[in-house]
């Protein structure tokens, strides 16, 4: 059986911990009878390790160092840290979420045999950065979408609830949902400051309100997040002085929620659209799990989403290309790179338009639940896996199979069984006269031969 290990922030709350989940699902089911498949976890950052996993799965897991090389090695995370372990190696990542990357990922990606992306976005960024910076992209690249469970996201199908919903006292509420990264007032990637803003100034002093839920942490989810969340979503109320104008409410969700959470969080009744002013996305999968709920979704046609968000069954933000702001630049994302910047001025006015005329946006948003319950389930993206396996197999077939050792059964020769034997009269005689010539010290030493020694030899 080929050696197969899978090192890849699988328990992590993380869109990488969720994506892993879903390649090792797909190598379980598919080959974990022709596969010897091992698990090594790794962390994602702050990210906690919270995500329950299956027992046949913690079975798997192994440490480090490895002890012999795989056959197959598949590292699940950002190419700078993409390693040549195994016979065959597979990288498996979203990329970043600029326009171009750091070059020196080429030449990470070009270190496997096999590179697989989330989105069409991913796989031209690399091609984009290559062709810039006069590289070849050597690695066999592959786009395969991440999926939804349909037996959980599923509008028909909300078996919890989040408590924390019936504290809203307004009837219809935005949902933004995402990590409020790094960035000054609108450079952050997910853009959740942008839109906040934008939020507050569309509905200031309006007489019925909408209610703005954020589903968002930073880092973590300690206390202390929630204090500087909280902190951020103050400061940009005070810049339209509170005290004289009657803003609209803002809920924040802060911490960790189940599947079965998030559908609820999803589908309740007063959630009425998502809002995104993202930048980038390597993928999005909230977007993709609330598009199942078949509600509006008021997002930039841009990135990742593009792959499973059509444009016209959706609520399209335009806007401009702009740099990435040096706040919010670091290693995966590039100063000389760009993104996605909305029209906030027609952003504002589509979230008016998407209350006033909900009917409208409603059916067409039953058209994307249509298109991405019939392309992105785990049984559509799964017929996609049994192309890539395909192409592992026969990546691998070079590679010589370990052969267990077996060793013929020897014929042993029968016993023969002896009689058994007393000791003449003339031994016993010649026993006795040595023992009767024993000195004092022999006899000494062999009394406590037989009191100590022999007695531990028969308890054995």
């Amino acid at each position: 059986m080929r050696k197969v290990v899978i090192s890849s922030p699988v328990i992590t709350q993380s869109g990488y911990g969720h994506h892993a989940r879903e390649v090792i699902k797909q190598f379980m089911d598919k080959k974990k009878d022709e596969w010897d498949i091992h698990l090594l976890s790794m962390p994602w950052g702050h990210t906690p390790f919270t995500y329950p996993i299956p027992t046949e799965w913690k079975q798997k897991f192994i440490g480090l160092p490895l002890q012999t090389k795989p056959d197959v090695w598949v590292q699940i995370t950002v190419p700078n840290e993409f390693q040549a372990v195994g016979e065959y190696n597979i990288g498996v990542t979203a990329g970043t979420e600029g326009s171009i990357c750091n070059p020196e990922w080429i030449d990470r990606i070009n270190q496997m045999q096999l590179t697989i992306v989330p989105s069409q976005f991913t796989k031209k960024t690399f091609e984009d950065t290559a062709e810039k910076h006069g590289k070849t992209i050597t690695t066999n690249l592959q786009v395969i979408s991440e999926y939804f469970d349909d037996t959980i996201y599923n509008s028909n199908n909300v078996t919890t609830k989040v408590p924390a919903l019936e504290t809203i006292i307004e009837k219809e509420a935005f949902l933004m949902c995402g990590h409020w990264l790094s960035g000054q007032l609108g450079e952050d990637r997910k853009n959740i400051s942008g839109a906040l803003h934008c939020f507050f100034k569309t509905f200031k002093d309006k007489k019925i309100k909408p209610a703005l839920v954020m589903k968002t942490s930073g880092a973590t989810y300690s206390v202390t997040d929630r204090w500087e969340i909280e902190n951020k979503i103050n400061q940009i109320r005070d810049m339209f002085g509170s005290e004289k104008h009657k803003l609209p409410n803002v809920y924040l969700l802060h911490g960790d929620l189940t599947n079965a959470e998030m559908n609820a969080l999803y589908n309740h009744t007063k959630i009425k659209a998502m809002v995104s002013f993202t930048k980038a996305e390597g993928f999005g999968r909230p977007l993709l799990e609330f598009a199942t709920t078949g509600k509006p979704i008021i997002v930039p046609h841009y990135s990742g989403q593009v792959d499973f968000l059509k444009k016209e069954f959706i609520c399209a933000l335009p806007g401009t290309m702009t740099d990435i702001h040096e706040s919010a630049a670091n290693d995966f994302l590039l100063k000389e790179s760009q993104w996605f910047t909305v029209d906030y001025g027609y952003a504002g006015k589509m979230l008016v338009d998407v209350l006033k005329n909900y009917k409208n946006w409603k059916q067409l948003a039953t058209r994307q639940r249509y298109f991405v319950n019939s392309k992105f389930t785990e049984t559509a993206i799964a017929k996609r896996y049994d192309e890539i396996l395909d192409i592992i197999d026969k990546g691998t077939d070079s590679i010589p199979e370990q052969v267990e050792l077996k060793l013929p059964k020897l014929k042993l020769p029968k016993l023969v069984k002896l009689p058994a034997m007393a000791p003449t009269k003339a031994a016993v005689e010649m026993i006795e006269k040595n023992l009767k010539n024993l000195s004092e010290e022999d006899k000494a030493t062999l009394g406590a031969f037989e009191d100590k020694v022999l007695p531990k030899l028969k308890k054995v």
